[in-house]
């Protein structure tokens, strides 16, 4: 075995080493919130970060931290995450109308293939020195006061709308649903606008989650995990702390440990796009919420 193929093996032996430290649904919360910095990493890179630097703010390697007028600090040490191998083959075209077989030469098209992975370092803004000038929004940036809530439920609604029906009604014995069949989403009308932000990510997030994982062999407690804890991520990103909520909520849902492993990488999945969707949807108030690779 080659030194990067031990340093793989030792990198996946630790993602399996942090999940079983996640034993609790405190673990989780805290886990999540350290999740909503990376969201746009994958799970297994992001709990690479989270077990070697639980502190971790913002993360890039070192050539990237140049071009932003940082330099990265003698003596500092690397983050180790998986990095894909990739090149390009030629593959066959797949055609338009894939009911319609005729007699036609196949054409060919160039895609990007992984063929492994090996072993990369970032380092934390906190390792490095240097100029603040080219730095991307890096705070939370929404405060969670009335008024503001009240402008991020709005545009959060404003933002659903485009894809769902949204509908607000009072006294339901619920905070809030999802229809499977028809795609709307309901909001308890009477309940606070802190209440109501968590409540509209969760059913979106339900929305998203059944259109990237349409499968039916997912339990319904995992799908109920999976919309919590997107919308945990989502709300921490908009600087909006629901873990007195969403603690409760996930324990409830809660059957083992084991089944964090099985919907920790929807989460993050269902996550990114959330957040990469408010971010290039246009909405001003989304925009902190930017982040360039």
């Amino acid at each position: 075995m080659g030194k990067n193929q031990e340093k793989i093996e030792a990198a996946l032996a630790r993602i399996d080493e942090g999940m079983e430290h996640i034993s609790t649904d405190k673990d989780w919360m805290e886990f999540l919130a350290f999740q909503s910095r990376f969201y746009r990493y994958s799970f297994r890179n992001t709990m690479l970060i989270y077990q070697q630097k639980p502190g971790a703010t913002f993360v890039k390697g070192f050539k990237a931290w140049n071009h932003l007028g940082r330099y990265v600090k003698k003596g500092a040490k690397g983050i180790a995450i998986l990095a894909p191998c990739v090149k390009k083959t030629e593959v066959f075209k797949e055609p338009e109308d894939k009911a319609e077989y005729h007699e036609k030469e196949g054409e060919k098209e160039m895609k990007k293939v992984i063929t492994g992975f090996r072993i990369a370092y970032v380092f934390d803004i906190s390792d490095t020195d240097g100029s603040d000038e080219q730095l991307p929004v890096l705070v939370k940036g929404l405060e969670g006061d009335d008024e503001r809530v009240q402008e991020i439920y709005g545009h959060l609604k404003d933002f659903i709308l485009r894809e769902h029906k949204v509908i607000e009604a009072s006294g339901t014995a619920v905070k809030g649903s999802y229809n499977l069949e028809t795609g709307d989403i309901m909001v308890r009308s009477d309940v606070p606008h802190f209440q109501k932000v968590k409540t509209i990510l969760h059913e979106y997030a339900h929305a998203v989650d059944f259109q990237m994982h349409p499968g039916e062999d997912v339990s319904r407690n995992k799908r109920e995990l999976i919309a919590e804890s997107t919308a945990f991520v989502v709300c921490e990103r908009l600087g909006l702390d629901t873990s007195s909520y969403s603690m409760s909520y996930i324990k409830s849902w809660l059957k083992d440990k084991e089944e964090l492993k099985t919907v920790a990488g929807s989460v993050q999945k269902v996550a990114a796009k959330i957040i990469d969707s408010l971010a290039e949807s246009g909405d001003s108030l989304f925009f902190c919420l930017k982040e360039e690779q």
